[in-house]
């Protein structure tokens, strides 16, 4: 079921998704660092700790471009998607999209309703393109953008170290218009 943005976006199998909320906020970090640590496809900050105050004034300052979805199973945050509105000119018809989701609760689906709820909302900003970026070893984050109509537009050669050695960089992206 679809509500205003203010209300829940889409609820299926018991998993909801909507935007995250203020109070949520404390929940909201624990939740990204908990995907950080457990993740090895996931660009944290290295375990720095953001104050709870900075996050909300930040959240704050850019609640016209930046927009989180969260997913709940039965109240209990699992993931989220952060959909950032390009501010310049010349890029604002451009959306960037980040998603993360617990380990215990992908291949569920949630990734993909995450995804929709962006698009919609991205649609309804008339956003005439979304792009992510995504490691290149992380096959089932690749072939879930694929089946959503996300194509690969390029790659960075070795760009990120990771515990396994070097890997790739894929830039994705989707035209919605």
């Amino acid at each position: 079921m679809y509500t205003t943005f203010g209300g829940i976006m889409e609820e299926r199998g018991g998993i909801s998704v909507r935007p995250l909320r203020m109070v949520e906020v404390p929940a909201y970090m624990a939740l990204r660092r908990e995907i950080e640590k457990e993740s090895k496809h996931v660009v944290g900050n290295g375990g720095r700790r953001e104050s709870l105050f900075l996050t909300l004034a930040r959240m704050f300052v850019n609640r016209r471009h930046i927009f989180t979805f969260v997913a709940t199973d039965n109240g209990k945050l699992v993931g989220y998607l952060t959909l950032i509105f390009a501010r310049l000119p010349k890029m604002k018809g451009n959306g960037y999209l980040g998603l993360s989701v617990k380990a215990s609760h992908r291949n569920r689906g949630i990734g993909t309703i995450l995804m929709e709820a962006a698009e919609k909302l991205a649609r309804g900003r008339n956003v005439r393109r979304l792009e992510l970026e995504v490691f290149s070893k992380n096959r089932k984050a690749i072939d879930l953008y694929k089946r959503l109509g996300y194509v690969e537009e390029g790659r960075k050669k070795h760009a990120v170290e990771t515990q396994e050695g070097l890997d790739d960089m894929v830039f994705m992206a989707k035209l919605l218009r």
